[in-house]
C-alpha cells in the first residue's frame, strides 16, 4: 500500500496526533469498569447489610454513583464525537 500513498500508522503515531482526547476515552474506560466490576461489589455490600439505615445509605451512594457515571460517559462520549465528527 505505500506505493499508492497510503500508509499504516502506528498506535504511538495516532496517540500523538489525538493526545486531547485521551482523557474522554480514560473516561468512558472507568465508567465501563465501574458498570461491570461495580453491581459485584454493590450486591456484596447489601446482602451484609446490618441494619435497614446502612442498606438504604448503600443504595443512595450507589444512586449517586450511577448519576455521576452517566453523566461522564455523556460528557465523554459527546467529546469525543465533536473531536472526530
Amino acid at each position: 500500500m505505500a506505493l499508492m500513498g497510503v500508509q499504516k500508522t502506528g498506535s504511538a503515531h495516532w496517540f500523538r496526533e489525538h493526545r486531547g482526547a485521551f482523557p474522554s476515552i480514560v473516561a468512558l474506560l472507568a465508567v465501563a469498569v465501574l458498570w461491570v466490576a461495580g453491581p459485584i461489589g454493590g450486591i456484596g455490600f447489601l446482602a451484609e447489610a446490618s441494619s435497614p439505615m446502612a442498606m438504604l445509605t448503600g443504595l443512595y451512594v450507589g444512586l449517586a454513583v450511577v448519576a455521576v457515571s452517566i453523566i461522564i460517559a455523556t460528557l465523554a462520549l459527546n467529546d469525543l464525537v465533536r473531536r472526530y465528527s
